[in-house]
């Protein structure tokens, strides 16, 4: 009789051990799979914000080339009626 209840002190013993170990895992669960969440959370945000400067890069890259284009167009008016230099002194 005492070795079964030895035996049975043992086996309560080892289960307690058990389910403190198995608590600890499914906390380290718990935890990991919070810290996932979050660094998904702030990959997503990059992501967002990398779309957003890429929108804002585009933009910037066609108001350029308008101005390129507008300084071209401003640049052939003006040769079409530039003096010529130096300014003759009798002509003016």
């Amino acid at each position: 009789m005492d070795e079964l209840l030895r035996e049975r002190d043992i086996l309560n013993k080892n289960m307690l051990k058990a389910v403190n170990a198995t608590q600890k895992q499914t906390d380290l669960v718990k935890l990991h799979e919070q810290a996932k969440r979050n660094l998904e959370g702030e990959i997503q945000n990059y992501k967002d914000e990398a779309q957003k400067q890429r929108k804002i890069i585009f933009h910037l890259e066609k108001e350029r080339d308008r101005y390129i284009n507008q300084a071209s167009d401003l640049t052939q008016k003006a040769d079409s009626v530039r003096m010529p230099w130096p300014l003759d002194k009798g002509k003016w």
